[in-house]
């Protein structure tokens, strides 16, 4: 029983190596939808909002700019996710969540 013993702990410290030098996935998907937002990895998983990180970036927003001659202005930036957008995710090791990392 002793062997049987070492062997599982091996085991469990080789997996733990493992996660540690990996600790997330880069995962290509699409938006399939904007409202509420889904996104696409694969034909069997669609994420939910709860399940994205979603950075300003992504997102249609209000920024401050200063324009010579004007000053400064605040500005919409237009730069939602769309329909059928491919996308880049980071996937949280040992979590349901996802970054948006890039559109491509």
């Amino acid at each position: 029983m002793a062997d049987v013993e070492w062997i599982e702990n091996i085991k469990r410290i080789v997996m733990q190596a493992v996660e540690a030098g990996d600790p997330c996935d880069v995962i290509t998907a699409s938006v399939l939808n904007t409202d509420p937002l889904e996104i696409r990895i694969d034909q069997k998983t669609i994420l939910s909002k709860s399940q994205i990180i979603l950075p300003e970036q992504f997102t249609d927003h209000l920024s401050v700019m200063e324009i010579p001659g004007l000053g400064e202005m605040t500005v919409t930036v237009k730069a939602g996710l769309k329909n059928g957008d491919k996308i880049l995710l980071i996937q949280k090791r040992g979590g349901q969540q996802y970054v948006v990392a890039g559109r491509w």
